[in-house]
Formats: C-alpha cells, sequence, structure tokens
C-alpha cells in the first residue's frame, strides 16, 4: 500500500478521536485552560516519540523550532482548537462539523495550492470540490 494513504489514514484516525474528545470537553470549563492542558499531553506524547524520528543531517534544533512556519502552525492550530471547542458547545454536531471545516479550507487554499505553490487544478478537481460542497449543504441540513 502505498505510504500516503497509510499516513492519511493515521491522520483520519487522529481526526475522529480529535474531534470526540472535542465533543465530549466540559462547557464549564475555561476553553484556555483546556486547550493548555491538551498541549500538554501533546507535548509529552511528542517528546516520547521524537527518539523514533530522524531530522535532515545537519539541521540544529533551533532552525527546526524558531521559524515562521512554525508559529504560523502554533496559530492555526490554536484558531482550529478554539473554533471546534467553542462551535460544539453551542451545538455543532460531530457528524458535520468536520466536514463544513475541511470544505470551507479547501476553498480557501485552492487559490494558495495553485498560486504558490504550482499545484494542477483541474476539471476533476474542481467536479470532486463541487461534490464535496454539495455534500456538506446535506450534511448540515436539518
Amino acid at each position: 500500500m502505498n505510504q500516503i494513504f497509510i499516513f492519511l489514514g493515521i491522520a483520519a484516525v487522529g481526526n475522529a478521536i480529535y474531534h470526540l474528545g472535542q465533543k465530549t470537553l466540559s462547557s464549564s470549563a475555561n476553553p484556555m485552560l483546556l486547550l493548555m492542558a491538551v498541549y500538554a499531553v501533546a507535548l509529552v506524547l511528542a517528546a516520547a516519540a521524537a527518539p523514533f524520528f530522524q531530522a535532515a543531517s545537519g539541521v540544529s534544533w533551533k532552525a527546526q523550532v524558531f521559524s515562521w512556519p512554525v508559529l504560523v502552525l502554533g496559530a492555526g492550530v490554536l484558531l482550529i482548537e478554539i473554533g471546534f471547542l467553542l462551535a460544539y458547545r453551542v451545538g455543532g454536531g460531530l457528524q458535520w462539523s468536520g466536514v463544513a471545516v475541511n470544505a470551507v479550507s479547501a476553498l480557501l487554499l485552492l487559490p494558495i495550492a495553485v498560486l504558490l505553490f504550482g499545484e494542477r487544478f483541474s476539471p476533476t478537481k474542481a467536479l470532486g470540490l463541487l461534490f464535496t460542497l454539495v455534500g456538506m449543504a446535506l450534511l448540515t441540513r436539518r
């Protein structure tokens, strides 16, 4: 099996676990305290897993950690976390929230992928995006 499908499968399982955890967090707790606790757990798990992964030879840990993409990713993670946490608190559905966010993200990333990263956009991909949006509309109907 192609490695990309294995890794995307891991991400999909993690995503399902993530949404289950987000949906079941206490609605009376301070959301920022919850996020700090969640990231403390993630930090410990990442530290335990770090020895099993290798960086490119000769790249210092400072160069890996102190860079603008790390800052951008950190800001994005915080926005994702607080967005889902607050959406679930006001009744966001577990079955459609993730799909809705991913569909809108795909729309936001489309011009960036094409213009900055030179990715191809084909009629087939446009149709897939259309199906995603139709699916999202069907999932969010009450």
